[in-house]
């Protein structure tokens, strides 16, 4: 393995270990920065191992992207609508 595919990885888990800051209880959907950043770090760190991929119009690594890109989005509205709501 080159060190890319290690601080890929590295980023991956650090992402993981973030987003499982995230709560849903009978209060509701619960998050702090640390989720954010986590999925941030999800979404880079695919981003970084799929580069060639993505470089070269894979549609299939497009479309999981768009995915992870529209989960991150619906948790930080879901994260804004709390902050709000509270």
């Amino acid at each position: 393995m080159n060190k890319k595919q290690i601080l890929w990885g590295f980023l991956f888990a650090a992402g993981l270990f973030m987003a499982a800051s995230y709560s849903i209880d009978n209060r509701g959907f619960h998050s702090g920065i640390y989720g954010i950043i986590g999925c941030i770090f999800i979404l880079v760190a695919y981003t970084g191992m799929n580069w060639q991929k993505l470089q070269a119009h894979d549609q299939h690594t497009r479309k999981i992207l768009l995915l992870l890109s529209s989960i991150l989005g619906i948790i930080v509205i879901l994260d804004i609508a709390e902050i709000i709501l509270a």
